[in-house]
C-alpha cells in the first residue's frame, strides 16, 4: 500500500492511502481530517511528519472511524472531533464491533492485512456542528450520506472537504450515489456544496479535485444522483441494486454490508416525493 503526498494549497496537504484520501491543514493548529481505516491509518502513520492537534471524523461509517484508535495511540495529545451523534454510537458495544468487523474485513479484501482493530479505544474528545470553527477550519453539517456527515471548509483557501456528500468515485470515472440516511437531506447538501464553487474539492475516496475540476465533478454527481433516483424509484427489486452498486472499489467492502446498504438506496429513493 503506497502513500503519496500532494501540497494542494499553501496549508493544506493530501496523503492519498489507496482508496483513502486523509488532509492535513498547517495552521496555527494542525488539523487532520480523516481517520479511515486502521490498515490505512497504520500507513499514514509512517509518512505523517507532524503531529496534529485536531482530528476531525467526517462521519460514523467504518471505513472513516476505525483509524482514530491508531492515531490516537501515536499521538495521544490529539484531540479527535465529530458530530455528537458519531459521539453517541462510539458508546454502543454493538456499534463498536460492527465497525471492527467490517474494517477488518475491507482491510482484508482490498490491502491483505487481517488485524482486527481496537475499537473500544475509539473516543471523542469534542462534538461539532453547523458553524463550529476547529483552528481555522469552518464545519458544515452535510447530511444525507448519514446523519452525523460533517464537511469542513477553509474559507481562506477555498477549500471544502466533503467526504462522501457527492458519492463514491469509482476508478472507472463512475460516481456512486450514497444516499444512504436521507435522499432529500443528499440533495440539498449536493446543491449546498454546488453554490460554494470551491477551488479545492476533497472527496473521501480516490479522488481530489483543484479548479475547474471541481464544478466539473459536482455537477456530475448530481446528475449520476439524479439518474440513480429515478431508476430506484421504478421497479427494480433489492437484488438488481446491489448488482448495480458492489462492482469495482465497492466489490471490496464487506458483502453483506453492502447487501443492506442496496436496500437502504432504494428505500430512500421510494421514501422522498421530490420530483427531479
Amino acid at each position: 500500500m503506497d502513500v503519496e503526498v500532494l501540497q494542494l494549497t499553501d496549508s493544506v496537504w493530501l496523503y492519498k492511502v489507496g482508496i483513502v484520501n486523509y488532509y492535513l491543514y498547517k495552521g496555527d493548529k494542525v488539523v487532520l481530517y480523516e481517520a479511515g481505516l486502521s490498515c490505512t491509518a497504520s500507513k499514514l502513520l509512517e509518512e505523517l511528519d507532524v503531529a496534529p492537534d485536531y482530528l476531525i471524523v467526517p462521519h460514523s461509517h467504518f471505513d472513516h472511524v476505525c483509524g482514530v484508535s491508531l492515531i490516537a495511540e501515536m499521538y495521544p495529545e490529539v484531540k479527535v472531533v465529530a458530530h455528537e451523534k458519531v459521539k453517541e454510537l462510539a458508546s454502543k458495544e454493538k456499534v463498536l464491533k460492527a465497525w471492527a468487523n467490517d474494517d477488518l474485513q475491507l482491510c482484508k479484501n482490498y490491502y491483505g492485512v487481517e488485524e482486527e482493530v481496537d475499537t473500544s479505544k475509539i473516543r471523542i474528545y469534542l462534538t461539532v456542528k453547523e458553524k463550529d470553527k476547529v483552528s481555522d477550519i469552518e464545519i458544515m453539517e452535510t447530511p444525507g450520506h448519514s446523519p452525523d456527515c460533517i464537511s469542513a471548509y477553509f474559507r481562506k483557501e477555498n477549500v471544502l472537504l466533503v467526504s462522501d456528500s457527492l458519492g463514491f468515485p469509482l476508478s472507472s470515472g463512475k460516481i456512486l450515489p450514497m444516499f444512504f440516511y436521507n435522499f432529500d437531506e443528499y440533495y440539498e447538501s449536493m446543491k449546498r456544496i454546488e453554490g460554494i464553487k470551491p477551488y479545492v474539492l476533497g472527496l473521501a475516496h480516490n479522488k481530489c479535485l483543484v479548479g475547474d475540476d471541481c464544478d466539473a465533478f459536482i455537477e456530475n454527481a448530481i446528475s449520476e444522483t439524479i439518474t440513480t433516483y429515478k431508476t430506484l424509484k421504478s421497479d427494480i427489486d433489492d437484488e438488481e441494486v446491489f448488482k448495480q452498486i458492489y462492482v469495482e472499489e465497492i466489490a471490496k467492502y464487506p458483502e453483506m454490508t453492502m447487501r443492506a446498504t442496496a436496500k437502504l438506496l432504494k428505500k430512500r429513493a421510494l421514501d422522498s416525493e421530490l420530483m427531479l
